[in-house]
């Protein structure tokens, strides 16, 4: 009895975390999904306990780190692939303590993407990809939307160090993964059908991404609308949602770089609006998103700002909202604010995550 209790109250506190969530307070999203994280002593005492906690873990981790709090996620992170270990060296091997493993790997391999370590991202993707290929070698019993966010974390590492064509490659396959997490009846596990549909739209995006990179535009821009389509039925088809906005910015992007420039304007206006990002409001203000996906919104409008004529004071005004909510040089990894007019770029650009609402560093 006292274990269905516990139980009960961690799916509580979870589907709460899950309410927070689609309004975007990290905040209350880690206060209710950190204490079931912290209940080690219980972890693998059972399977519903061992995926509840482990539900709890990346839900906490991926709320920290949209919120800055890269070292407690990096901890939390850390010890989720270490219980996932412990598991697996006790009594005997299953596909659920495997699956436990792939999904805790795979988070902290996004974590240490997003802080900037690429030599220990690199090798957890490489954990992560031995253990889809072993899964995928014995029939495949690994539920599609985790083996879809180990694929889709290898290929943003890849498209970060410009390996385009083993980007595109690990994309395509975490797009078959994400398509097939879709259909009904495949979600065996505790995370809400949500998370499916938000691995699906990150995944998507990051294949638009590469897209982008190999200069494909059309390619791109499909890969973009069928991401517009998934963001915006997260949530109960909220299509004012931050990830509708993240979608739309990176559509104005690809609109720019193919020489749109108007209906980029208009898109990037509607990006920054869903963002809650506006140059009259203190720099202090709480947005949905992390602070680098900020400052890369705002540093791109500027840029597009500065291409029309008699935008000079509005490009201006952007590109400080970019810089109070920037800690690194902007131009160096963004291109300057001339780009558009022809300015020389050989700025390494950043890759944009759909679950952390971050950008993430190339190198």
């Amino acid at each position: 009895m006292a274990h269905q209790e516990g139980s009960g109250h961690a799916r509580l506190q979870l589907a709460m975390a899950e309410v927070h969530t689609a309004n975007s307070n990290w905040a209350a999203v880690v206060d209710h999904s950190w204490p079931v994280a912290q209940q080690q002593s219980s972890f693998g005492s059972s399977p519903l306990t061992t995926q509840l906690q482990l539900h709890a873990s990346l839900t906490c981790v991926r709320a920290l780190l949209t919120q800055g709090k890269d070292e407690q996620a990096l901890q939390l992170a850390q010890q989720a692939v270490k219980n996932s270990h412990n598991l697996l060296s006790r009594e005997e091997l299953t596909p659920a303590k495997q699956q436990a493993l792939l999904e805790a790997t795979a988070c902290l391999a996004g974590v240490l993407h997003a802080t900037g370590d690429s030599e220990g991202a690199a090798a957890q993707c490489q954990t992560a990809l031995t253990l889809v290929h072993d899964d995928d070698a014995s029939g495949g019993v690994f539920s599609k939307s985790a083996v879809a966010a180990a694929l889709k974390q290898a290929a943003a590492l890849r498209l970060a160090q410009g390996q385009l064509s083993e980007a595109a490659g690990l994309f395509g396959q975490s797009c078959a993964a994400a398509e097939q997490c879709q259909e009904v009846g495949s979600n065996t596990s505790l995370r809400p059908p949500v998370w499916q549909q938000q691995v699906a739209a990150d995944v998507m995006l990051g294949a638009a991404q590469t897209a982008a990179a190999q200069h494909s535009w059309d390619k791109a821009e499909e890969l973009l609308s069928k991401a517009l389509n998934l963001a915006e039925q997260l949530h109960g088809g909220d299509s004012q949602n931050p990830q509708v906005g993240v979608v739309l910015g990176l559509l104005g992007h690809v609109y720019a770089r193919s020489k749109r420039i108007t209906l980029a304007e208009g898109l990037h206006r509607q990006a920054v609006k869903l963002l809650r990002m506006d140059p009259s409001a203190s720099p202090s203000e709480t947005l949905p998103v992390h602070s680098s996906l900020a400052a890369a919104g705002a540093w791109r409008y500027s840029q597009l700002l500065t291409a029309l004529p008699r935008r000079d004071k509005e490009a201006s005004a952007w590109k400080q909202v970019a810089a109070a909510h920037s800690s690194i040089e902007l131009e160096s990894t963004l291109g300057p604010l001339d780009i558009l007019k022809g300015g020389k770029d050989n700025s390494p650009g950043i890759v944009v995550d759909l679950l952390m609402l971050r950008a993430l560093p190339c190198w």
